[in-house]
């Protein structure tokens, strides 16, 4: 029996650790009978929604004159759909809403060659979401405008082209999927489990292993997010660049001289608009999957007593940081620096 299974993020649902998992043991996966093919040109499967989005990451050339269909036949249909065993497959930009979606009536026609789909798809908390979503786009070009990332949080239900209304997703992916087939997976239980978000993912396809088995990925290809207000004080700094690593920490380490707490991009009112614009749908995604996925939960909790939001920064913080990039660089490198980012980011940080 040839089984699919489809997952498609969400986006910063520790979907990167999992691929650079899965490829980096591919060998011992094929042998319990899981197959994660090597497409190209990286560790996931972007590369096969192409027959729907415009992909501009994509290598020159990287598909023949058949174009993404025909790299669809050539390194999924045939090589697995008519053979025993099991294919994941991991692609985050399957849910992506904007500015292009993926025809689910088109892909679950193309999956049909298989005798079993299913598609995995695992949700974050909003608040948590548009933190991690906005930090992963500073962290490889200029950061975006905050003020109008949120009103497109507000106004549109995105973080950027990522959807935040989970239950919109799930209704996207009824058009071409029964519901029977559609796995839902709340991040932030699965990352607690035993064994992690790794291990309920072995369990869940089958493969009789534990995580224990695999070698653990190189930490460089987690893609684990830097604390979100301390990437937004560096991205202050650093401007129209994205801040360096020995900043992000610099930073950091201003922003937290007791140790580590939570923190959140978003100031308080916002984190509360955003968890009641988002509130009735997470229950209603919930009751549409009951039937089907009983024992499924998702009631993203308040924020932690002890989270920093943006408009709690104290202006000790400030001093802190101008004091740390005092040591760090030559003091006529610093002077026009500090006086434009003190400012700044004190009116920043209250509104």
């Amino acid at each position: 029996m040839a089984k699919l299974f489809l997952h498609i993020g969400a986006h910063k649902t520790a979907t990167s650790y999992l691929q650079a998992l899965f490829f980096h043991n591919r060998k011992i996966l094929a042998d319990a009978g899981l197959h994660y093919p090597n497409i190209g040109p990286n560790n996931a499967h972007h590369a096969l929604a192409a027959s729907w989005l415009t992909m501009h990451d994509l290598p020159s050339g990287f598909f023949d004159t058949s174009g993404p269909d025909g790299f669809w036949e050539r390194t999924i249909l045939q090589p697995y759909a008519h053979h025993p065993g099991t294919v994941f497959l991991s692609a985050e930009n399957f849910s992506r809403f904007h500015p292009q979606r993926v025809n689910m009536v088109a892909l679950s026609r193309r999956l049909a060659a298989f005798d079993e789909v299913k598609v995995i798809y695992t949700l974050r908390a909003q608040t948590d979401m548009i933190s991690s979503l906005w930090t992963q786009v500073a962290r490889t070009r200029r950061a975006p405008s905050l003020r109008a990332y949120m009103e497109r949080v507000f106004t549109r239900s995105l973080g950027g082209g990522v959807p935040l209304d989970h239950h919109a997703v799930y209704h996207h992916l009824l058009k071409g999927f029964g519901p029977e087939q559609i796995i839902l997976l709340d991040y932030d239980d699965i990352r607690r489990r035993p064994g992690g978000v790794g291990q309920v993912f072995l369990d869940l396809l089958g493969t009789g292993l534990s995580v224990t088995d695999l070698a653990t990925p190189p930490p460089d290809e987690h893609n684990v997010s830097p604390d979100p207000l301390a990437m937004w004080l560096a991205c202050q700094i650093s401007r129209d660049k994205p801040p360096p690593a020995q900043l992000i920490d610099l930073v950091t380490a201003a922003l937290h001289p007791q140790g580590p707490r939570p923190t959140t991009l978003l100031n308080k009112r916002e984190h509360d608009r955003v968890r009641s614009k988002f509130r009735d749908g997470n229950a209603r995604l919930v009751e549409a999957v009951g039937p089907f996925q009983p024992e499924f939960r998702f009631d993203p909790p308040p924020a932690p007593e002890n989270v920093l939001y943006r408009d709690q920064i104290a202006q000790h913080v400030w001093p802190d940081i101008a004091a740390a990039l005092w040591t760090e660089r030559a003091p006529g490198q610093i002077r026009g620096i500090l006086g434009r980012v003190l400012n700044r980011l004190l009116d920043q940080g209250r509104s």
